[in-house]
C-alpha cells in the first residue's frame, strides 16, 4: 500500500538530495517519532494498526519481522533519506519497501511507501520511487512491480503515473483502513513491468582490466529453468571450465593470461560457484585478511542465465564467512544497474558513507 501525504512545501529537492538505505533495527526509535507525528495523515490511506505500532518497541518488532523477511528474499525494507547539508547526515522521512518478493515464473514484487507529510510535494516520494524501481529491475532482477492505493488518494496515483506505472484495475473492499470507523476501502491497482523485459538485450562483451564485479543478471529461459537444479558451493573450479565462464562474460582480461586466472582463482581466500546440473554457471571471489577487511573482487554469471537471482545468491554466499569483518569492500564500473544491485544488498558508495569515505586505486598498465 502506498501513501503519499497531502503537504504544502514549494521547495523541490533533486534527484541527488534523495537516497535510499536498508532498514536497520537501530531505526526504530525515530520511524516510531515519525509514525506518531504524521498519525492522522497516515490513517487516511494505511492499513489499520495496533496501538503499539507508532511506539519504539512496536517499530522494533516490526522492523525484526521484515529483516526476517528479507533474510529469506521476500522483501527488502529501505528508508528514505533527504540530504540537505552536505555535512550532515542524512535524515530518515519515510520508509520504502518491496514486498511479497515472488521469484520463479512470475519474478515480480509489490511496492509499498511512505513519506513525512513535511516533506510531501517536494518531489522526494516520486525520486525514492524511482531508485527503489531502479532496484527491483537492475538489483533483484524482477520482472514486474505492482502497487495499490486507496481510491481518493490522487497524490499517490499521480507519483506512481510519473514513475511510469499504469492503472489495471479497482479491487473493492481490498484494504481495512487505520482511521476510525474506516471500514474496507476500495484500491486502485497499478502495474509497472520492466521496459527492457522483452527487448532481446545480453551481455555487452566489454573487457575488464580490474576483474569487479559483471552486471546482475538480465532475462533467462523461463520454460528451462524449473527443471534445473542449481547450486552454490565453496569450489575453486576447472580453469578450463573457468576460463569458458570468464570468456562468455567478455572478460579478456583474464582470458588472454590463463596462468594468472589460474593463480588469482587459487591465491583467493573463498571462491563460490553456482552450478546449474554440474554446469558451471557463476563465480565469485572474495580476498580477505579475515579479520579487518572482506574484498569481493569478481561476480559473474553466465549471459544465458542471468536474471534469476544467481548473482546476488553469489554475493551473499561470498561473503557469508566474513559477517564479523567490518570492510566489505568492492571496486566496479559505473553503470546505474551495478550501483542499484549492491544498494540491494546494503553496499553503499565510498562517497555516501556518513561520514564520507575516499577510494583511491592505481591501475598497473
Amino acid at each position: 500500500m502506498v501513501q503519499e501525504l497531502s503537504g504544502q512545501t514549494p521547495e523541490r529537492v533533486t534527484a541527488s538530495q534523495v537516497r535510499l538505505r536498508p532498514l536497520r533495527m537501530e531505526d526504530a526509535e525515530e520511524l516510531a517519532h515519525l509514525e506518531t507525528r504524521n498519525r492522522d495523515h497516515l490513517l487516511r490511506g494505511a492499513p489499520a494498526r495496533g496501538e503499539a505500532w507508532a511506539t519504539p518497541a512496536g517499530q522494533r518488532a516490526a522492523i525484526a519481522q521484515l529483516l526476517a523477511q528479507k533474510d529469506v528474499g521476500a522483501c527488502l525494507p529501505m528508508v528514505i533519506l533527504l540530504d540537505d547539508d552536505p555535512d550532515a547526515p542524512g535524515r530518515l522521512v519515510g520508509r520504502i519497501t518491496l514486498q511479497q518478493i515472488v521469484r520463479g515464473p512470475a519474478q515480480w514484487a509489490s511496492v509499498g511507501y511512505w513519506i513525512d507529510e513535511a516533506e510531501s510535494g517536494r518531489g522526494a516520494t516520486t525520486y525514492a520511487l524511482r531508485k527503489i524501481i531502479d532496484v527491483a529491475f537492475e538489483g533483484l532482477s524482477l520482472h514486474r512491480l505492482e502497487a495499490s492505493t486507496a481510491v481518493g488518494n490522487d497524490a499517490s496515483a499521480a507519483v506512481l503515473r510519473a514513475c511510469g506505472f499504469e492503472e489495471i484495475g479497482l479491487a473493492p473492499r481490498m484494504l481495512r483502513l487505520g482511521i476510525a470507523g474506516g471500514g474496507w476501502a476500495d484500491c486502485r491497482l497499478f502495474q509497472l513491468i520492466d521496459p527492457r523485459a522483452d527487448d532481446g538485450r545480453a551481455d555487452d562483451g566489454r573487457d575488464s582490466d580490474v576483474g569487479t564485479a559483471s552486471a546482475p543478471d538480465p532475462a533467462p529461459d523461463r520454460a528451462a529453468e524449473a527443471s534445473r537444479e542449481l547450486r552454490i558451493r565453496d569450489e575453486v573450479p576447472a580453469l578450463a571450465e573457468a576460463l569458458a565462464l570468464y570468456g562468455a562474460v567478455g572478460w579478456s582480461a583474464y582470458t588472454r593470461d590463463p596462468q594468472t586466472l589460474e593463480r588469482a582463482l587459487a591465491g583467493s581466500t573463498r571462491v563460490v560457484c553456482a552450478r546449474e546440473d554440474g554446469r558451471l554457471v557463476g563465480l565469485a571471489r572474495v580476498i580477505s585478511d579475515g579479520a579487518s577487511i572482506a574484498y569481493l573482487q569478481d561476480v559473474l554469471v553466465d549471459p544465458g542465465r542471468r536474471r534469476a537471482g544467481i548473482g546476488r545468491a553469489l554475493v551473499l554466499e561470498a561473503f557469508a564467512p566474513f559477517s564479523a569483518v567490518r570492510q566489505h569492500v568492492l571496486l566496479t564500473d559505473a553503470e546505474p544497474g551495478q550501483r542499484a544491485f549492491y544498494e540491494s544488498l546494503g553496499l553503499s558508495e565510498a562517497h555516501d558513507v556518513r561520514p564520507p569515505l575516499r577510494a583511491f586505486v592505481r591501475l598497473q598498465p
